[in-house]
């Protein structure tokens, strides 16, 4: 009997259950799909397949309807009644020749300009490459200083304002003297925009991608580092080598654009993961739709609506077309608040990637150990008898 009798987890039928960390390296990867099922429910029942396609066919055509009225509203609203308010201008001059003058326009302005006054033609240069004055005037040369890189619609309001000055003191039309201008290739300042929102796109679609596709953890994070990179070079090179817009260089401008790709793709993958396919629409709106609308590149905030400004500062798409207008147009201006308001969504789309990543591979981890389960019990079974 002794003979005919094989030790328990010995021999050829042994079983050996594997750890927790060893089932988690074998789970399939996470993906935007797989993330949303639940291995361990029973089968689902027989689909209806007509119920199926209405409802393919219903999330089809949501999504059109949803860039149809969203987009038209936001890009109305934020180039239409465009005028100014609150506008910074200055005065170039002492106080004896220009106090005066400052109080003056400040009570005529009516809130629509908020007039300073500067004592010198350096101070007012530096004041316009920061981006903290859109014009000013030296009422002693008649001259008008501005800078062109910051929008033409800005530029003409401030233009405008102290050409009426000027007729009012009896002068003549002011002489215009642009300290930062714009490319001589891009004379609206327009390719800062489309070259933003070629990096947002980038970003997002890169981030779907690698969201939708079970893509192994370790790839996911190589081909995240790079993408953002190739796009961001591509953009330089059209940008660069192409069009002619980058002036200043192409180092500052090239690494804007990789972390706004990088958060872009970041946060869509971390949504795509945990809230599945629905991130689509929800990345749309906030990516290149406010991305854009709240940037301040195509409508200045002291001229456009203030729910755009009120996004501006938080919001990591607008924060990274800005990043990208300033490092090519103002290099002299500080990119602290856009990098690090990037960084903190780029760490939050990483949490939210982990969390989904984790919560995919753990869910095959209890089907797994629920199969293994089964196979001991049944092969206990079998040496019990």
């Amino acid at each position: 009997m002794s003979d005919n009798t094989t030790p328990t987890g010995t021999g050829d039928n042994s079983t050996e259950t594997p750890g927790t960390l060893e089932v988690l390296g074998t789970a399939p990867a996470a993906s935007a799909l797989g993330v949303m099922d639940n291995p361990t429910k029973p089968p689902k029942k027989k689909v209806n397949q007509s119920l199926t396609t209405k409802r393919m066919l219903t999330a089809g055509l949501s999504l059109p309807l949803f860039l149809m009225i969203l987009l038209p509203l936001l890009m109305t609203g934020m180039t239409s009644d465009l005028k100014p308010h609150g506008m910074d201008v200055a005065v170039i001059g002492s106080e004896q020749v220009a106090g005066e003058m400052t109080e003056q326009l400040q009570t005529s302005a009516a809130g629509s300009y908020d007039v300073s006054r500067v004592d010198t033609v350096d101070e007012a240069t530096d004041m316009l490459q920061q981006q903290d004055l859109r014009g000013a005037y030296d009422p002693t040369t008649n001259t008008m200083y501005q800078a062109g890189a910051a929008g033409v619609q800005p530029t003409q309001a401030a233009t405008a304002f102290f050409t009426q000055v000027s007729a009012q003191q009896g002068g003549e039309t002011p002489e215009t003297v642009d300290v930062q201008p714009l490319s001589d290739n891009d004379p609206l300042g327009t390719s800062v925009i489309f070259i933003g929102l070629g990096t947002i796109l980038g970003g997002f679609m890169s981030g779907m991608i690698l969201g939708l596709m079970p893509v192994k953890s370790v790839w996911r994070i190589v081909l995240g580092l790079v993408m953002p990179a190739v796009v961001a070079t591509g953009l330089v090179i059209m940008g660069w080598g192409i069009c002619g817009v980058f002036d200043s260089g192409i180092v500052g401008p090239w690494l804007m654009m990789y972390l706004t790709g990088l958060t872009c793709l970041s946060v869509m993958v971390g949504g795509m993961l945990v809230i599945g396919p629905v991130m689509m629409p929800l990345a749309i709106l906030l990516m290149p739709m406010l991305g854009i609308a709240s940037s301040g590149v195509s409508a200045a905030f002291d001229m456009a609506s203030s729910f755009y400004g009120f996004f501006h500062p938080w919001l990591f798409s607008s924060q990274g077309i800005s990043g990208i207008r300033d490092a090519i147009y103002f290099p002299e201006v500080s990119a602290a608040h856009a990098v690090v308001t990037m960084l903190i969504w780029l760490v939050v789309g990483i949490v939210l990637a982990v969390i989904g990543t984790v919560r995919q591979k753990r869910r095959h981890l209890f089907a797994m150990s629920d199969q293994k389960r089964m196979e001991t019990l049944a092969v206990a079974g079998a040496v019990a008898a």
